[in-house]
């Protein structure tokens, strides 16, 4: 579970890379995820989080 959001799950998706000629190759789609440490029950714990994720607790 490396490329997975803690907080909201976001893992890795795959796809289609098509090209101007209409070539299709396979492709992955991965989070855009930043290590930060939080505070989890108590404990200051080293986290990877989205950034949309990231920018939502930042608001709170």
């Amino acid at each position: 579970m490396s490329k997975t959001c803690e907080i909201c799950g976001k893992h890795p998706r795959s796809g289609h890379t098509i090209s101007h000629a209409h070539n299709v190759s396979n492709r992955i789609f991965y989070p855009n995820l930043r290590t930060i440490k939080a505070l989890v029950n108590g404990a200051t714990k080293r986290i990877k989080i989205c950034m949309k994720c990231l920018k939502a607790t930042a608001k709170t």
